[in-house]
């Protein structure tokens, strides 16, 4: 985003927003409107044009609107402010993917044209904070596979929660009465993912003191989820290529044939199979069985409006060790310009961290997300950037010795930052 230019507000050609639209996270959950060229207010107030449910949010917090080819965002006086990019603003101008902070709150700007599925009705799927447009598309497709029992194939970084999406296809299906089994294939023991997957007779080899069903027998009538796939050995795939087809499931040892349990299969990789397939690491004609239906999860860093309803929610989850815990305006921000290349699980540990350091305060600050992304040996940061060292300022009360202290500098250092001289 960038500063307007004062004509910008005053008397700009403002396009038609019929295709610009908002998504906004609060409290409450997610929810979108669409844009016009006429301003509306955002705010936690009875009378806004786009209400936002969070006690951090101002009455009339900022207003919105699309000037020319973008959206901008004006601040309306309010005294958390509003962040973009990790710095406070007062006006600013922004465009597809641009994620605004007010609050714990944030609104990530978009077009209908950019978005894949015709998700307005879609709801996030349980269990899975986030209601930007990239997870309502995956809620909608997740909802419309579901009703089926064919194959499907989970692709996305590791740390997106692939997982989660496996059981949101188990929980929205006809299959949600049955048992969700899951195996990680990398996790397993070479000698050991036929008798995990396909039970094994007693006897079959040393150890093998009883009898054995395996995880496609435990899994009737119900799913199983083969996380990383790729990582199956070679010479396990032909007989998870006939399981797949619907022939015999045979224990280990065993002998006689029969049909394949009802079981549907969802497997989940974060490496293309299709690398592994021209490898000759794995079968083509197994890839081509599991591709039948392909959901693609996006990485944390296409999904930044989702940061604040993915981070209240792990916060939850930590409380009952470290406290209960929310983030300011300030801390949310700083967790938004920084590119997750751990996803959800990196998030996990910076806010754990973050939690750990602000011990039994209620409220993470800037400076405790950004002492949770130090970790081990790691050095300090070289330095901040004026706007976040007002940012700092503000959040402290304009307390100057206390802003310094807050960002780990000198109190002479910290005014230099500010343009105090």
């Amino acid at each position: 985003m960038a500063s307007p230019d004062k004509s910008a507000w005053d008397a700009a050609e403002r396009a038609p927003a019929h295709c610009w639209v908002v998504d906004v996270q609060d409290d409450a959950g997610a929810s979108r409107f669409r844009l016009g060229s006429t301003e509306l207010v955002v705010g936690a107030g009875a009378g806004s044009d786009i209400p936002v449910c969070d006690e951090a949010v101002g009455a009339q917090h900022c207003a919105v609107c699309v000037v020319g080819e973008g959206v901008a965002v004006r601040d309306l006086g309010s005294e958390g402010g509003t962040f973009v990019g990790g710095a406070r603003v007062k006006e600013a101008l922004g465009g597809i993917g641009t994620v605004v902070t007010i609050g714990r709150t944030t609104l990530a700007f978009t077009t209908l044209a950019e978005i894949e599925y015709d998700d307005e009705s879609s709801t996030p799927l349980p269990g899975i904070a986030g209601g930007s447009s990239v997870m309502r598309s995956v809620a909608a497709q997740v909802r419309r596979l579901a009703r089926h029992s064919a194959p499907v194939l989970i692709a996305g970084e590791s740390g997106t929660g692939k997982e989660l999406i496996a059981r949101a296809l188990h929980e929205e299906g006809p299959r949600r009465g049955g048992p969700f089994v899951a195996l990680n294939v990398a996790a397993l023991p070479r000698d050991l993912v036929e008798s995990e997957l396909f039970g094994h007779e007693r006897g079959a080899f040393t150890g093998a003191v009883a009898r054995r069903d395996g995880a496609f027998r435990d899994a009737v009538k119900g799913s199983l989820f083969l996380d990383e796939i790729g990582e199956l050995p070679i010479d396990a795939q032909p007989k998870l290529l006939r399981a797949l087809d619907g022939y015999e499931v045979r224990r280990v040892g065993g002998s006689g044939s029969g049909r394949s349990p009802d079981v549907r299969v969802i497997a989940a990789t974060h490496v293309p199979l299709e690398t592994r397939v021209a490898a000759g690491h794995f079968r083509r004609d197994l890839f081509h069985r599991l591709e039948v239906f392909v959901v693609e999860v996006p990485p944390l860093r296409a999904r930044k409006g989702d940061l604040a309803a993915i981070s209240a929610q792990l916060l939850v989850q930590m409380e009952e060790q470290l406290g209960a815990k929310k983030l300011t305006s300030a801390a949310l921000a700083r967790l938004l310009v920084h590119d997750w290349p751990g996803n959800v699980r990196e998030l996990r540990n910076v806010l754990y961290r973050a939690s750990d350091i602000a011990g039994s305060a209620p409220v993470l600050d800037a400076n405790h997300v950004d002492r949770g992304f130090r970790h081990r040996s790691d050095p300090p940061r070289a330095g901040i950037l004026p706007a976040q060292a007002q940012a700092i300022m503000v959040e402290h009360g304009n307390n100057l010795s206390a802003a310094a202290r807050a960002a780990g500098y000198p109190r002479t250092t910290f005014r230099k930052l500010l343009g105090g001289g």
